[in-house]
């Protein structure tokens, strides 16, 4: 592939038109042309080595798309002053080193085309095709989002990411390798900036290379980032690792073992190949095992590891005998990840090994299991877009789709971060759920139906209750009956977003359908007291109220929302001559519903009177749960509340002193709901929050929630058993609980915050 780079100095070089000013890596530098193209040159001759056996006329193919990306890219530069294509380049040189096809290595070569240049997408689709056009819009899409709340640019930006994922996964291994490369020269960033990548980075790109098999970019990505996001302990943990040589010395011992054991059982004949390679665990992983755990470097049972690569699964198993043969085995640790494979397509055999009492963990698989698992099978074999099908994690990431931002990046990270359980139905279907998922996400993963009618479960043919959790190997049958409806009381256990939607959706929905026939009922009895004619009548009540129909009036009157006697009111103006239309809606004192019962409740915000300032109630830590006001008392603003958790009816809003509330939650303590009157803007949340057990923390904690405007109700603190401060605050603040979690993620020392 020879590339021709024409420069005509400065002054001729051409200058990229952008309807709207390039990003900070764009940055335009005063241009030295003989510099310009030893870097260009130095790019392509690295993507030239990693496509060299590919066939002619793909590489031809390939060198059109370089001279093309060059020339739309004229121009530009990134922070470091290099000529901006470099970057496009080296992304295609680390996808074509994933073993993708030419059409995906094209694509990440003219990736940031149709975002930076005047190049259009018709540009791209008519030079190089449909395929490589689909690669580029989608590489755009995912980057087009912008905006001033990182927290919600965040959000916005993995949405996309995952759609693009469940439509063509060749765009996320391009996105992945743009990671990559970023994360190689962020050296040109501010430090904060450059932190605050590289702890995204760690939340959502590493995990997610490592859904898709991507061994070695996780690897490098994981280290990388930990570099710039927690700099002090990846030094501090670098240094540890230098300080103890006897872990390269006992790799090194342990290959040079194994491989004369294997050499002696094979004989002369040589006619079994085998490849032994060896490594210490990468930074990031040590670092997050031994920091959630507690335990020390030597009591990893992976930290050294061995790896064989043979020619057939009949070899694997003859050489894992060989293995424990030679070594004591550890009990427990085996896994054959070949009779089943992880979620990721993963395959291979895990046994972990004594050796001179350190742990050594010996990997044995096939040459194509190991092509596999180091490239990427998942990425290129398990979608949608050959199989038909989603992967089923990738499924459950979709259906959290409508969560608020908060929600969404929390279930996002949770999704990616944990391991994944495989249960059976009684026909022996496979169902995969995150780990931690009850019965219930397992009857809606079967069908949401299902999930609605269930009343109970079997499982390993066992009877159990419904918040059962689940472990990998479980056969469940769902118990059902069609009067039967879910219990909000499902919401404190289940884990998947399915569940969890289809839970509230039924609620909604039939509590709609029940005030919509309540209001119908009243509606009916009101319009046989008029001598008015019923489109007359219909068309009155319509129009002063503003609705644009009668199911939505029937909604309205049934909650409590609109009063009955209003209405009356409205069809005697109506009914009366020379009046010059129906009345405003004056706005009720109270909703109340027609019998004063908890069956009969006005949902909505409380009412205030005149003279109060704005409030409205909350109930910190029940996200998406709606608040119902009965008639049996009145909750002034301002003063004590009582919630009591309804079946049916969400949480019930009581004053404190409600006898009918006291009797409730006298029968029943658990149905006891904490609520708040807070002003408008501003809301009451739960905030969980891990930390450093260090000396300040606390205080730290309390000084940023200061700042944030944050008024501090009650607040608890203790140290968990894995050695870090474990504070609870509950908060009332003005902003929204995406802007909180994502500011006290951002403090020194928080390793999770959660805000609900």
């Amino acid at each position: 592939m020879s590339i021709l780079v024409r420069h005509t100095g400065s002054e001729g070089r051409k200058q990229t038109l952008h309807p709207t000013p390039p990003p900070a890596d764009r940055t335009r530098v005063p241009a030295d042309p003989a510099t310009d193209d030893r870097y260009i040159a130095a790019a392509v001759l690295s993507l030239q080595s990693a496509v060299a056996d590919w066939e002619p006329a793909a590489r031809e193919d390939l060198r059109k798309a370089v001279d093309y990306g060059i020339r739309a890219h004229d121009g530009q530069f990134r922070r470091s002053g290099e000529p901006y294509i470099t970057h496009p380049l080296a992304v295609a040189t680390i996808v074509a080193g994933l073993g993708a096809q030419p059409a995906t290595v094209i694509g990440a070569v003219l990736h940031d085309t149709v975002e930076d240049t005047e190049v259009t997408l018709d540009d791209v689709r008519t030079t190089f095709g449909p395929q490589v056009a689909v690669l580029v819009d989608g590489a755009t899409k995912v980057a087009a989002v912008r905006g001033d709340d990182p927290d919600t640019t965040e959000a916005a930006r993995l949405r996309k990411l995952f759609v693009a994922l469940a439509a063509d996964p060749r765009v996320v291994t391009i996105k992945l390798a743009d990671r990559l490369h970023n994360l190689r020269t962020i050296g040109s960033l501010p430090s904060a900036k450059a932190a605050r990548i590289g702890r995204e980075s760690l939340a959502i790109h590493g995990p997610l290379a490592h859904r898709l098999g991507f061994a070695l970019l996780k690897a490098e990505l994981e280290d990388r980032a930990f570099a710039v996001a927690y700099p002090d302990e990846y030094l501090e943990l670098r240094a540890e690792l230098i300080n103890r040589p006897h872990l390269e010395e006992t790799l090194q011992e342990a290959m040079t073992a194994l491989q004369a054991h294997l050499e002696a059982a094979d004989g002369t004949t040589g006619a079994n190949q085998h490849e032994i390679t060896g490594r210490i665990k990468h930074l990031w992983s040590i670092y997050r095992k031994t920091h959630t755990s507690g335990r020390d470097l030597e009591s990893l049972h992976d930290l050294i590891g061995v790896r064989v690569v043979v020619d057939d699964v009949e070899d694997c198993y003859r050489v894992l005998g060989l293995v424990h043969a030679l070594w004591e085995p550890v009990p427990d640790r085996f896994k054959d990840y070949i009779a089943r494979p992880k979620f990721n397509a993963y395959r291979s055999l895990h046994t972990t090994v004594l050796l001179n009492g350190r742990m050594v963990e010996v990997q044995v698989r096939t040459r194509e299991m190991h092509t596999a698992a180091e490239h990427g099978s998942a990425a290129h074999h398990a979608y949608k877009h050959e199989t038909g099908v989603e992967p089923q994690w990738l499924s459950r990431v979709l259906d959290w789709h409508d969560a608020d931002d908060s929600e969404y990046l929390s279930a996002v990270a949770g999704e990616l971060t944990s391991e994944e359980i495989w249960v059976l139905t009684p026909r022996g279907d496979v169902i995969s759920l995150p780990a931690g998922a009850s019965v219930v996400d397992f009857a809606y993963a079967v069908h949401s139906e299902i999930g609605d009618r269930t009343s109970g479960a079997r499982v390993n043919g066992a009877l159990v209750p419904l918040n059962t959790r689940l472990i990998s190997g479980n056969t469940v049958e769902i118990i059902t009956r069609r009067t039967t409806g879910p219990s909000l009381d499902w919401l404190e256990w289940t884990v998947t977003a399915r569940a969890r939607q289809r839970v509230r959706a039924w609620h909604t929905r039939h509590r709609r359908d029940s005030e919509r026939a309540t209001g119908e009922a009243a509606l009916v009895q009101l319009l046989s007291r008029r001598r008015l004619p019923r489109a007359q009548a219909e068309t009155a009540l319509l129009r002063a109220t503003g609705l644009d129909s009668l199911d939505t009036l029937a909604e309205e009157v049934g909650a409590g929302r609109i009063e009955m006697e209003t209405l009356s009111q409205v069809l005697t103006a109506t009914s009366t001559p020379h009046t010059p239309g129906p009345p405003t809606l004056p706005t009720p004192d109270r909703p109340v519903g027609p019998s004063g019962f908890e069956d009969d409740l006005a949902p909505g915000p409380a009412p205030t009177p005149a003279g109060v300032p704005l409030l409205h109630v909350t109930a910190p830590g029940l996200t998406g749960v709606s608040l119902t006001w009965p008639g049996c008392c009145h909750a002034v603003p301002g003063r004590g509340l009582l919630g009591v958790l309804s079946r049916t009816r969400g949480v019930v809003v009581h004053a404190s002193g409600c006898p009918q509330a006291l009797a409730h939650l006298a029968r029943d303590p658990a149905r006891n709901a904490r609520l708040a009157w807070v002003r408008a803007g501003s809301q009451m949340s739960m905030i969980d929050l891990v930390c450093e057990n260090t000396p300040g923390m606390v205080a730290r904690v309390v000084l940023a929630l200061a700042d944030l405007d944050c008024d501090i109700e009650s607040s608890s603190s203790y140290i968990g058993e894995d050695g870090a401060g474990h504070q609870t605050y509950e908060v009332v603040h003005p902003g929204s609980r995406s802007q909180l979690s994502t500011r006290l993620r951002e403090l020194p020392g928080v390793r999770s915050a959660l805000v609900r």
